[in-house]
């Protein structure tokens, strides 16, 4: 585990506010919303096992702690590529509500000064439910010089999980096989909906319980694809070691 990881300070966490959900009974919010600090009445989520949606698929069976009772929680961060400026990390809905179109934001302050800032790019799976763990990456726009004494700070938006126009849509991997250096598989949807392409593929590296890299690509399948119809994919190791892997795939809804 590495030093980057011990000094993590997670900013805004916690329950998904809808608009749906207030007192004074507004529409449901069709955009992304901040997530708010816990109530004292938030109910207890049980932690589930890694991939519990069985929307991913892969070799690999991590292990991720439990996270903050009643948080959207950072559960472990990975190592930070200085090369693409990207900072792995894992984390956990532990809100009674699930979560969809997750957008994560981070700085890294050092030295009293704020040296990076970035945000996510898509997370893994598409939707998150109660007790599961996500992944995702930060992107350090334009400046991937972060110190090895960085503290880390987060905040994540999202929407409630349904299947409006163009709400992230998880596809779920059916079928997946390591053939020499290239990922092939075949992921399906099985969301109730009809979804559409932009089809991205994202591949998590593992080495045990940590992460180790990642790399995107996107389906060949353009357009709409029905409920029960398939993507099919086929993407080269890009990431160096990979001693286990998952991969999820996921577009929006039509």
């Amino acid at each position: 585990m590495n030093n980057t990881l011990l000094r993590v300070a997670i900013a805004v966490t916690a329950v998904l506010l809808l608009t749906s959900c207030s007192p004074s009974g507004g529409e449901t919010a069709t955009g992304s919303t901040p997530v708010a600090a816990p109530t004292e009445e938030a109910a207890v989520v049980e932690s589930l096992p890694f991939n519990a949606s069985n929307l991913l698929g892969g070799t690999a069976r991590p292990s991720f702690p439990d996270g903050e009772a009643g948080e959207v929680s950072v559960v472990q961060i990975g190592p930070l590529d200085a090369d693409s400026g990207t900072l792995l990390f894992a984390f956990r809905n532990n809100t009674s509500d699930g979560i969809s179109h997750v957008d994560w934001t981070a700085t890294a302050p050092s030295g009293g000064s704020l040296v990076a800032t970035g945000g996510s790019q898509g997370v893994a799976p598409a939707q998150i439910q109660p007790g599961e763990v996500g992944l995702a990456f930060i992107y350090f726009e334009g400046n991937s010089e972060v110190p090895d004494d960085a503290d880390y700070e987060f905040s994540v938006s999202g929407s409630p999980v349904d299947t409006a126009p163009d709400n992230t849509a998880p596809l779920a991997v059916t079928e997946v096989s390591l053939v020499g250096d290239a990922i092939v598989g075949t992921a399906t949807n099985g969301t109730g909906a009809e979804t559409t392409s932009p089809y991205r593929i994202t591949v998590y590296c593992f080495d045990g319980d940590n992460l180790v890299s990642q790399f995107t690509d996107f389906a060949k399948e353009k357009g709409d694809i029905a409920e029960g119809g398939t993507v099919t994919f086929s993407t080269r190791h890009k990431s160096g070691v990979c001693p286990s892997f998952v991969v999820g795939v996921s577009g929006y809804f039509s």
